[in-house]
């Protein structure tokens, strides 16, 4: 899926709603060098998420606008607080088939989670995926030191890869059949997951074993249908 921007937001929260807080810092490059040859990857197989040397300098020059400090994949001290307001990267994606985002039209884009909205208004149904710090920052063996797990060194040939750091807070569909895919944000509750299939499941066995007043209702009726019948 080409993306038509690419940016940082300060203040890393882990949804793309908008807010009136919402400070964009887009880079400032072409459709073809955010894109690369092969565009992008969505690669849940790989770990962390790369992307392409053409992107670097800008990139950098961004972060260091944003942070006052330099981008780096070397491990650094942050506390809680420090690491949350760290920028939320994001890309801007046109939706499939629809160029400008004519596929799916919500009333009201802004209330969406996941569309443009007021970040584009002329684009306002595009798609944003976003990163937040909380994901990218993987904390190492010490607590309260993290790297950057986005790197900026893949070669242009081959194309950006966004791996599985960068799917984590996403319900994700695959649609091999139509060639696209769909992302939905979640909260990634598994145990909350299993829990309320747990219960879906008690609730089921309860119902078997109380007599099904609508399976008498239809026999009753079936009964008085063959006695009229005859």
């Amino acid at each position: 899926t080409p993306t038509t921007s690419w940016s940082c937001r300060i203040s890393g929260a882990e949804s793309m709603m908008y807010d009136v807080t919402l400070t964009v810092n887009k880079l400032d490059l072409e459709e073809e060098t955010l894109n690369g040859k092969e565009e992008f990857n969505f690669d849940s197989g790989t770990t962390d998420t790369y992307f392409t040397n053409g992107l670097s300098d800008e990139f950098r020059r961004v972060w260091r606008e944003v942070t006052k400090r330099e981008y780096t994949n070397d491990e650094v001290e942050l506390s809680d607080a420090e690491l949350r307001k760290l920028p939320t990267v994001f890309l801007q994606m046109i939706p499939h088939e629809g160029g400008v985002g004519d596929e799916f039209v919500a009333d009201d884009p802004r209330a969406v989670p996941g569309l443009a909205g007021k970040v584009d208004v002329g684009l306002p149904n595009d798609v944003l995926f976003a990163i937040p710090p909380t994901h990218y920052m993987q904390e190492g063996a010490k607590p309260g030191v993290y790297a950057s797990r986005i790197y900026l060194d893949r070669d242009d040939d081959m194309g950006s890869v966004l791996g599985s750091n960068a799917m984590m807070g996403y319900d994700i569909l695959f649609d091999m059949d139509a060639a696209r895919i769909g992302f939905a944000e979640s909260d990634c509750d598994y145990l909350k997951v299993i829990k309320a299939a747990e219960t879906d499941t008690a609730e089921e066995a309860a119902g078997a074993d109380e007599p099904s007043v609508g399976a008498a209702a239809s026999a009753e009726g079936s009964d008085a249908k063959s006695k009229d019948d005859s």
